[in-house]
């Protein structure tokens, strides 16, 4: 049985701490506006409302819109680098297949040729030595 070893590479981890970072921003800012909108206190003690009131000033976006955005951006930017890193990693083990595959041939390809030389058929023939001429 072949044991798997995944390796994940530092721009992989940096990548996925980004989109999680994206992902918990986002929900942090939707559960913001949730609370916001339904805390049953008066506006005066709402904090969040009110920060709420200077964001939409600034963004021209609510808490829910502005954490819906960052969330699909957190999604979307982990869908990209799992994307792309998978690709690369699997291009990686093809590579490596793909060596295996031709360090094999080349193991076999040289087995016949180190068998030929045994004498275990051959046949002994007499011969004569060849008498050198002389160079012109």
């Amino acid at each position: 049985m072949e044991k798997s070893v995944n390796k994940i590479s530092a721009w992989e981890k940096a990548w996925i701490v980004i989109a999680s970072l994206f992902a918990v921003a986002g929900l942090t800012f939707i559960v913001f506006g949730i609370v916001g909108s339904h805390w049953g206190v008066t506006y005066s003690d709402n904090w969040i409302l009110k920060s709420e009131g200077q964001f939409m000033s600034k963004m021209v976006l609510s808490y829910r819109w502005f954490g819906a955005i960052l969330l699909l951006a957190g999604a979307a930017i982990s869908v990209i680098s799992l994307n792309f890193f998978e690709r690369k990693s699997d291009a990686d083990q093809e590579r490596a297949e793909r060596r295996a595959q031709r360090m094999k041939i080349m193991a076999e390809s040289s087995k016949p040729a180190e068998s030929s030389t045994s004498t275990e058929n051959a046949t002994e023939v007499d011969s004569k030595p060849v008498e050198p001429t002389p160079a012109e």
